[in-house]
């Protein structure tokens, strides 16, 4: 029974020897890298530079009011931008107000295309801090209006953007993107 125990007591010696020795045999090591990023973002400002708001108090049929809508990336992105225009009906379809540039009434500013959706597209990307031309210069009341037409009227301008990087894999096919392109991209983006 001595040998046993003997024997036994042999065995977990050399097998705990066995375990610290090969616990200690292995080489170790520990390193991390911080792969650090910030978050672009995509921020515009609509203005209107030559719009007073007393200009558009008591209106005259023929009148022109100065109204040129322009944006301005002030995210740190580039983006793709497009604007809507409601409210040139806002006096009936008999009476459409008409907007103007170089006094060429339906005439838009350099790089605006209307597309068959209703919005109007700036046809280029807009680099961070870029300011687009104006949608167009004017608006004109139509010589239509005459007494009867009392009361206040809105021409509503709305601008929407989203980034222009990711709509294709190169920057270059980006850069050259049309605008059926484009409003598909909003589409993709969730802007409908």
């Amino acid at each position: 029974m001595k040998k046993k125990i003997v024997a036994l007591c042999l065995i977990i010696a050399l097998l705990a020897i066995a375990l610290i020795g090969g616990t200690m045999a292995y080489f170790t090591d520990t390193k991390a890298k911080d792969n650090v990023f910030t978050v672009g973002n995509v921020k515009i400002q609509l203005t209107e530079p030559n719009w007073v708001e007393a200009d558009g108090t008591d209106t005259y049929p023929g009148q022109v009011l100065p109204k040129d809508p322009t944006v301005e990336n002030i995210g740190r992105n580039p983006c793709f931008l497009r604007i809507q225009v409601t409210g040139l009906d806002c006096l009936g379809t008999d009476n459409m107000i008409t907007y103007e540039t170089n006094d060429v009434a339906g005439d838009l500013g350099a790089d605006w295309v209307l597309h068959t959706d209703g919005y109007y597209y700036y046809s280029k990307v807009l680099a961070a801090g870029a300011t687009t031309s104006p949608l167009f210069e004017q608006i004109r009341i139509p010589v239509s209006v005459t007494n009867g037409f009392e009361g206040s009227y809105d021409v509503r301008i709305t601008a929407q953007a989203v980034q222009a990087q990711g709509a294709k894999t190169d920057w270059a096919d980006v850069q050259s993107m049309t605008v059926a392109e484009m409003a598909a991209w909003f589409s993709t983006c969730g802007i409908n």
